[in-house]
């Protein structure tokens, strides 16, 4: 079932551009992701993506996002919500 994750993380703008530029999320696809969109308010980065499923999420999380978080030092710490998705259109 396809899943809504919204994190909240104390890192700026710069911190974001640093762990995207290591993962390449724009051209290294990463499985099972659907839609992937961030914005800074005030200091904190806020992430929102649809997942395919929960599994696809976590597994990125741990082998992809974890290691490049702890190289350039994003705080791991992260508020998140996640939620089953009732009803997804996509185009």
């Amino acid at each position: 079932m396809p899943i809504l994750r919204i994190s909240k993380r104390q890192a700026g703008r710069e911190l974001y551009e640093a762990v995207a530029a290591k993962l390449d999320i724009d051209h290294n696809h990463p499985l099972g992701l659907i839609m992937h969109g961030a914005v800074e308010v005030d200091g904190v980065i806020q992430v929102a993506q649809v997942w395919e499923s929960e599994e696809y999420q976590r597994r990125f999380e741990e082998e992809h996002l974890k290691p490049v978080f702890e190289e350039i030092g994003v705080p791991l710490d992260a508020e998140v919500s996640t939620f089953e998705l009732q009803h997804l259109v996509t185009p």
